[in-house]
Order: C-alpha cells, then structure tokens, then sequence
C-alpha cells in the first residue's frame, strides 16, 4: 500500500515503490536489503543529499541559534570544535549574522561583527603589533581552514553566530529529513528518475522529472535567501 503522506525514510522508499508501479508494497526496512529494494533504499537515500548539496544555504539546513564561545586571550582562530560544534557538522557559516559581547556585561554589550574576507584580515589585523595587542573583536573571518577568525581577542567576550549543515544522510527506517514537508515528495520523484534511468522506463522518468524540478523551483524561491539588488534595505 501507498504511503499517503510520507515522511520517514521508510514511508519515502515505500512511496517510491508505489510511484514507481513496483510489485509489493516497497522495503519492509532500509537495512539489510538487496537487489531491488537496495536500489529503492539506495535511490531515496541519494537523492536527498543530492537535494541538500543543491544550495548549501536552504534554510532547512541553517542551524539558529548556532554557535556560542568565549574567547581566549590571544587566541585569534577558533576550529569548529572550539566554538562547540561537532566536528564535520558545519558545512558553511552565516557570516552575516556573527556578535560578540562582553561576557560580564550580557547581552546588552553587543556588537555586530562584520565579515571581511581572509586575505584582508590577515594582512590587516595579523600585521606587528596588531598580532599581540589585545582588543575586543570588531570584524571576523573564516579561514581556508574553515576556522573563525577575530582580531587578536582579550578574554571575556561571547562570540556568537549561525551555521549551515554538511548534508546529512537517512541511514534508518525513522530517519525523518529536514526538508518542510510540503516538499518532501521531491525525494521521491527525484530518485524515481534515478529508477527510470536503471529500467530505461522513460514514461517513468517524465512524469518524475516533472515534478521533481517543480519542487526544485518552489523550493529555491521560499527556501533560499532573498536576493537584494545592492544599495537596497
């Protein structure tokens, strides 16, 4: 039987199935499976990454409130690690929304800090005695590294901000993707193009192709940041 409203990993391989005009109802589970049902899994599975890389910064994926650290004295670069993040988790930072405030004095201290790219931070703020002196950070950056950069930083400021997921795999029948779900079904016309293309089923891969790019566009219109012409508030 059809899955009417998918929306765990499981009830998406059986809605594949299903859509796909398989015999059965589809994987009883996502593990352990071969032939067929493998593909049906794998297919589901590898296109909801496909999804995710697409645009790293759908808002499905941004994690807020992200970080919060305290800074180190004359500690300049923070690894995703140190600002308390899991590593390999974050895929990009939102670097328009890092802050920083004087730990003691709350919130009420804080400050925006703007981005300027590495090269200029590096020449700028890591240049003689820039190096040692010890202010509270105004700018940030991200290093080829991946790491946040502060100008040389004095103890006691709180550095916040906001980050964007690496994609994330379903491995497990409960797994449920963070996708809205007024768009999930594009993981299932997605990967029924994946099925068309191994059972040279044409009239199969239309009708996914269809609606799979449909829910592309809805989704890059509500689930992406608005594109502002420069000088516009």
């Amino acid at each position: 039987m059809s899955v009417a409203n998918p929306s765990t990993f499981l009830d998406l391989c059986q809605r594949l199935a299903s859509e796909c005009g398989v015999s059965g109802s589809g994987p009883s589970t996502v593990t352990g499976q071969t032939g067929e049902s493998a593909r049906l899994v794998n297919w589901t599975a590898s296109r909801w990454l496909t999804i995710q890389r697409k645009h790293p910064d759908w808002s499905f994926l941004l994690v807020s409130p992200g970080v919060s650290f305290v800074t180190v004295a004359g500690q300049v670069y923070y690894t995703p690690t140190q600002t308390g993040v899991t590593a390999g988790v974050v895929g990009q930072w939102k670097r328009n929304t890092f802050r920083c405030y004087q730990t003691s004095a709350g919130v009420a201290s804080e400050i925006f800090l703007p981005y300027v790219e590495y090269d200029y931070f590096r020449d700028v703020y890591q240049l003689g005695n820039l190096r040692t002196s010890q202010v509270q950070p105004t700018v940030m950056t991200v290093t080829p590294e991946f790491s946040i950069g502060l100008q040389t930083p004095a103890v006691g400021y709180t550095i916040t901000g906001d980050y964007f997921t690496v994609p994330v795999a379903m491995t497990a029948d409960g797994d449920i993707p963070s996708i809205p779900p007024q768009f999930i079904m594009s993981i299932v016309y997605g990967a029924m193009m994946d099925y068309a293309a191994y059972e040279s089923a044409p009239e199969v891969y239309q009708r996914g192709q269809q609606a799979y790019y449909e829910y592309l566009r809805q989704m890059e219109k509500n689930r992406l940041p608005e594109i502002q012409a420069v000088g516009c508030l």
